[in-house]
């Protein structure tokens, strides 16, 4: 019953708060607005206080002032909530500007503390300089007439020095109070600034990795083709070469036509950031594409490919991205081989993870250079045909499979060649 009844009221002080903010009102102005309502709720029940106070010791003139402020109040609210909010913030300031100035000056209740928290809230709350400028020398000089000029009680007794104290407390308390209130929402600001930054970066990282990956998967079958044509220009073949070269020629230009769909469909995907969509999918089709992608390059070097994937063995991971690991790794295998070379793909099921072992007999590497990989300190070197690389294919490979919840490991050794093994979740079909 008690939390229903604070959440209740939870709900209710929200509403009440937020009265005249949507959803797409700038986050700044929103503060400003909450401000606004807070003050002009809490004004409204402190002014009927003084009414029922001020009418009761016979201070009729005072009491109707207090009215016009709960009015006045009431006004502001009906004007937030009909979105006319720099129609509200005039009618509120200009009207207390005149309620303070005649209570403090005939009444002597400390009105004065009370048109300081409002030169505060008017000079933090107006964007136009020349309003800001005019309402802030308006209350100013009506300040300084309270304090410097008091008049004679014409209107009514002055009120008593204990209710005098009691609004000099509450005019510092809302001094206080707007002053903390404006503090917290530059701090807010500042938080929401730096945290757009941050996801700004992250974007544009995101955006530099997925053009990457464009660069790195359409350079080499573009590779290809630039050397079979090169062999069409120079008139190097017979006729059976060219007519078997014409139909490499399709198959490759083929490929590279689905490889570069595939690839403009995920990076559409990922225009708000890389983005991992885990599916179940079996591994030895996604093999059988990525070995044609380097089909005409495996000829070319006379590799030959073991494979050794059971047929039903699956993964759960995003697609694209697991094809983007796996087309780098295949690709490294096939640049650092030795022409007659020997590659090897074989996957192995361990409890829930499925390895990926991609093994080749090439060049290999020292100790200095496998410690630099999956870093952004790597470097690139050129494969046995002289084939270049950029350095920054086993970076991708190793974020991505971080992001599908996997691991990456590498044994290497120089002349020897190199054995990359991808661990990542199995999956159930």
């Amino acid at each position: 019953m008690t939390t229903t009844l604070f959440t209740f009221v939870k709900q209710t002080l929200n509403k009440l708060s937020n009265v005249g903010i949507y959803p797409d009102m700038p986050y700044v102005e929103s503060r400003y607005t909450k401000l606004i309502n807070i003050l002009n709720w809490i004004g409204m029940c402190c002014m009927f206080t003084y009414v029922i106070i001020n009418f009761t010791n016979e201070r009729y003139f005072l009491c109707f002032l207090n009215l016009l402020n709960v009015c006045d109040a009431a006004t502001v609210l009906l004007l937030n909530k009909s979105r006319k909010y720099l129609s509200a913030r005039l009618v509120m300031v200009g009207s207390r500007l005149v309620i303070y100035t005649i209570a403090g000056l005939y009444f002597h209740n400390g009105g004065e503390y009370f048109l300081v928290a409002l030169l505060i809230t008017t000079s933090l709350m107006f964007d136009t300089k020349w309003i800001r400028f005019l309402l802030c020398s308006l209350i100013f000089v009506a300040c300084a007439a309270v304090i410097l000029f008091p008049q004679p009680p014409l209107l009514g007794s002055p009120v008593p020095k204990e209710q005098a104290f009691v609004n000099m407390i509450v005019g510092i308390l809302l001094i206080i109070g707007v002053v903390t209130y404006f503090k917290s929402i530059q701090r807010s600001y500042q938080l929401e600034v730096e945290k757009q930054r941050q996801a700004l970066f992250s974007l544009n990282k995101d955006k530099e990795k997925m053009f990457s990956i464009l660069a790195h998967d359409i350079r080499s079958p573009m590779a290809t083709l630039e050397n079979l044509l090169q062999l069409f220009h120079q008139d190097l073949l017979t006729d059976n070469e060219r007519v078997e070269t014409v139909g490499l020629l399709k198959n490759q230009v083929s490929q590279l036509g689905s490889v570069i769909d595939n690839l403009l469909r995920w990076s559409v995907r990922g225009m708000q950031g890389i983005q991992t969509l885990p599916v179940v999918f079996f591994l030895q089709p996604l093999f059988g594409e990525i070995l044609q992608f380097f089909d005409l390059l495996i000829r070319q070097k006379q590799l030959t490919i073991h494979i050794q994937i059971p047929e039903r063995l699956a993964l759960v991971a995003d697609y694209d991205q697991i094809a983007v690991i796996l087309r780098n790794l295949l690709s490294n295998a096939v640049k650092f081989s030795k022409v007659g070379g020997r590659i090897t793909i074989s996957a192995i099921e361990k409890g829930d993870l499925i390895h990926i072992i991609i093994k080749d007999e090439g060049m290999g590497m020292d100790d200095s250079r496998l410690n630099m990989l999956f870093t952004s300190s790597q470097f690139s070197s050129r494969g046995t045909a002289g084939e270049r690389g950029f350095g920054i294919g086993l970076i991708l490979c190793a974020e991505f499979t971080r992001l599908n919840g996997g691991s990456i490991s590498v044994e290497s050794r120089p002349h020897k060649g190199s054995t990359f093994t991808v661990s990542l979740p199995k999956g159930e079909i």
